[in-house]
């Protein structure tokens, strides 16, 4: 008797753990930069959060298991930055020229890579072209909300125009897809609990 109940237990830790490997992780959330303080610049050699940092030319921001990275390969090292004081306070705002350089652009990406879905954003911008995994999907232009849902896609990115202005990023991550010994474990646990149950039977 206490044999069968270890079994069955067993069988059940096998095929809960296969499951859960299964479902894997997908986080979502809304990017709205709430920890940006209202009026301030952020880089060009001044204020910098803890969750901002440069790599080479450019500027990395991370919210919520992701990264906006402003890249700017024109710009002088540690000058390229966000928030002018002349866009909406709290949002991912920049520019293309002056200190950030001429050719930038933005990317969205997930912190370590991997693929993300995105519901929508709110924006302005006096025209950035908007791309995803390099395939142009529209233009942004004045102000709005985007709502063309992007689904598995690994790289979101937007040019720069004179102004250009994110927030309220509607982000999840996709789930990884289960490595092929985790479909073992799952049927082996699937076909202990069936052996099991036809015992019990007899």
């Amino acid at each position: 008797m206490n044999r069968m109940k270890l079994n069955k237990l067993a069988g059940a830790l096998v095929l809960g753990a296969g499951l859960s490997a299964l479902a894997g992780s997908a986080g979502a959330a809304v990017l709205t930069f709430d920890g940006f303080a209202e009026l301030t610049m952020y880089g060009n050699t001044g204020e910098m959060l803890p969750n901002m940092s440069y790599s080479g030319n450019n500027l990395v921001y991370e919210e919520a298991g992701f990264l906006l990275t402003l890249f700017a390969p024109n710009a002088a090292p540690g000058m390229a930055h966000i928030g002018d004081g002349t866009f909406e306070p709290q949002t991912y705002n920049w520019h293309d020229g002056i200190e950030n350089g001429t050719d930038t652009y933005v990317t969205l990406t997930r912190k370590g890579g991997g693929s993300f879905n995105l519901a929508g954003f709110d924006y302005a911008s006096q025209g950035s072209m908007v791309s995803a995994d390099g395939k142009q999907i529209g233009v942004l232009d004045g102000m709005g909300t985007w709502s063309l849902a992007q689904n598995g896609i690994t790289e979101l990115r937007l040019s720069s125009s004179a102004a250009d202005q994110l927030d309220n990023i509607d982000v999840s991550a996709v789930a990884a897809v289960p490595e092929p010994d985790t479909y073992a474990m799952l049927g082996a646990g699937l076909g202990l609990l069936a052996f099991l149950r036809r015992r019990k039977k007899v």
